[in-house]
């Protein structure tokens, strides 16, 4: 069922669509918190080389060599995975960049990967300025909903401005 459960993230919607998560849902019946959205995902039938996003925090970003590096894939590679990811946004391979920091590619367009890492505040004038070491979480679940209550405090801070 075509957004049956949504939630709104930053400047973007995000949908569950049966096993994958899509931005902008043309409409979303039921809206839910993103933690909500996060424990409705199959994480079972996820490649559990996409796990390691979860351990990227928001204002955050990651490079492909370094993600290559944890997963033991080329960069070329990590690309073609990060692409494969029927989760994103809640997987964040939105915050995985070239090795320069420019952006590179994502499944909904480089406008949207920016506006998201935008929303996240890891951009400091167009470019990336904290870059992590991906890491294999022991607890995935945990991991995405501790990143999604640093997302959810740091919209109550821009609220409260």
């Amino acid at each position: 069922m075509d957004g049956a459960l949504c939630s709104r993230y930053g400047p973007y919607i995000v949908g569950l669509r049966g096993r994958r998560v899509v931005l902008g849902p043309p409409r979303c019946s039921t809206y839910v918190s993103l933690g909500d959205l996060a424990r409705a995902l199959d994480l079972g039938s996820v490649d559990p080389r996409l796990l390691p996003l979860a351990s990227i925090p928001p204002g955050a970003v990651t490079t492909y060599r370094l993600y290559g590096e944890a997963v033991g894939l080329s960069p070329r590679a990590v690309g073609r995975l990060l692409a494969s990811n029927p989760y994103p946004v809640l997987l964040p391979c939105h915050r995985v960049v070239r090795s320069d920091l420019t952006l590179g590619g994502y499944a909904f367009g480089r406008d949207a990967k920016r506006g998201l890492l935008e929303f996240e505040g890891a951009l400091t004038g167009g470019r990336p300025h904290t870059v992590v070491r991906p890491r294999w979480p022991e607890d995935v679940l945990g991991a995405l909903l501790d990143a999604v209550a640093d997302v959810q405090r740091g919209t109550d801070k821009i609220k409260d401005q």
